[in-house]
């Protein structure tokens, strides 16, 4: 029991450390994502915690954000186990604003993540994240 409680409490430890570094360290929208994919693969709260948290002036306690931790939350319970990312499109307006579009690999069918990040100065934010079950309306024609 003790030996579960420590694994615990240096798994936590090490995942905001983790989280803190990333967040420090990221310098394009791809570490950004490739942070927050790898924290979602263990804990999804803490990933939408460490994505919203690049943006100060989203207040972290707001229902919005509750909404989509438990989508990702219900989903994980109705569609399996989650086994990994895929990017589908990338949209850029300008060099500071961007648009990623993700299919989440889950066990059942995959999932549409859609991210937009803005960088107005110096460093990347999370502008606007969603999550969709229509990933069929993503398809593109083979030539």
């Amino acid at each position: 029991m003790m030996k579960k409680y420590l694994f615990i409490v240096v798994s936590v430890f090490l995942m905001s450390s983790l989280v803190d570094n990333n967040l420090k360290a990221q310098a394009t929208p791809e570490e950004l994502m490739d942070a927050f994919f790898l924290i979602f693969a263990e804990d999804v709260n803490q990933a939408v915690d460490y994505l919203f948290a690049t943006n100060p002036m989203i207040d972290p306690n707001q229902p919005g954000i509750k909404s989509i931790k438990e989508k990702f939350e219900l989903s994980r319970k109705l569609l399996g186990n989650y086994y990994g990312y895929e990017i589908i499109s990338i949209y850029h307006a300008g060099d500071s604003y961007v648009k990623y579009i993700y299919s989440l690999k889950y066990e059942r069918q995959p999932v549409k993540l859609i991210t937009v990040l803005y960088k107005p100065k110096d460093k990347w934010k999370v502008q606007n994240i969603n999550f969709q079950d229509d990933i069929e309306t993503e398809f593109k024609l083979e030539e």
